[in-house]
């Protein structure tokens, strides 16, 4: 059975085994990994570094128009944002970088530096442990400008799933919302990267059909079965500045449980910058 375009009892539920409709989602989410896609992509013009006109379905050609427009050329390619991450070591400052076309960096101070060079994840201290990881999929490979990237990049599928979805459990009396309108993402094959990593996972996109931003990313592991498990990482409280949008907080879920979050107070876009300034540990 197959959501409908606008189902007042589709549920989305927050812990993806709950609330009536999650088996008719992950039922139409295993039937989109096996099909074709069916949004038309077109990859990046030859030499292209940033978003072009035919590099985005309509659908995220919208989003990124809500967002501001940013990843279109040299004066916009680079987003900035800084807050506070907390975690179970507690609070400190960070800060997140997005460049076109698709080169990213975490950084705490001068203590942790976290980066993608285009072909790989690396900290300051080699591989990325459990806490990089982490870090490397929700705040940065999440991080919405990162997904629209990974989209425009061409050569995976995408499907939109369905609209109407509702947040909760599907039991609340005369629900207001949110909805969403969920997809399903499976990026094309990238050189140096393996299956399951960040950049290279199956994941379900929904964006707020209100507001029209995203929402949630999220991941599941062994869909349908008894050993399922769910990531989720959820982008809120969306904010203005200079005429352009940015999350407010980021967080991450692991199994309904909290493990990390990102608290943004202040965004910017702008020129591209040396590839090294992003990449350099």
């Amino acid at each position: 059975m197959s959501p409908t375009a606008t189902s007042p009892n589709m549920a989305f539920g927050a812990g993806w085994r709950q609330g009536f409709g999650a088996l008719a989602v992950a039922a139409c989410v295993l039937a989109f990994w096996s099909a074709a896609p069916a949004m038309a992509q077109t990859a990046w013009l030859p030499g292209g570094d940033f978003i072009g006109p035919r590099d985005l379905p309509p659908d995220f050609a919208a989003l990124l128009q809500r967002l501001g427009g940013r990843l279109t050329a040299a004066t916009n390619a680079n987003v900035s944002v800084t807050g506070t991450v907390t975690d179970e070591k507690g609070s400190r400052a960070a800060q997140v970088t997005v460049q076109a076309p698709g080169l990213l960096r975490y950084q705490e101070g001068q203590s942790r530096v976290i980066t993608f060079n285009g072909t790989n994840f690396l900290s300051g201290s080699g591989s990325l442990s459990t806490d990089d990881s982490r870090v490397a999929e929700s705040l940065l490979a999440h991080f919405p400008d990162a997904v629209l990237l990974q989209i425009a990049r061409g050569g995976g599928l995408l499907r939109r799933i369905g609209t109407g979805f509702r947040t909760d459990n599907g039991k609340t009396p005369n629900y207001k919302g949110p909805w969403w309108t969920v997809y399903g993402f499976s990026p094309g094959p990238w050189t140096g990267l393996s299956a399951g990593q960040p950049l290279q996972q199956r994941v379900i996109i929904a964006i707020d059909e209100q507001s029209g931003l995203l929402s949630e990313i999220r991941v599941v592991e062994n869909m349908g079965t008894p050993s399922q498990s769910v990531t989720q990482t959820k982008i809120s409280n969306w904010f203005q500045q200079a005429g352009q949008w940015y999350p407010g907080t980021i967080a991450r879920l692991e199994n309904g449980q909290q493990v990390l979050s990102l608290k943004i107070q202040q965004g910017s876009v702008g020129t591209q910058v040396s590839p090294a300034t992003i990449t350099v540990q």
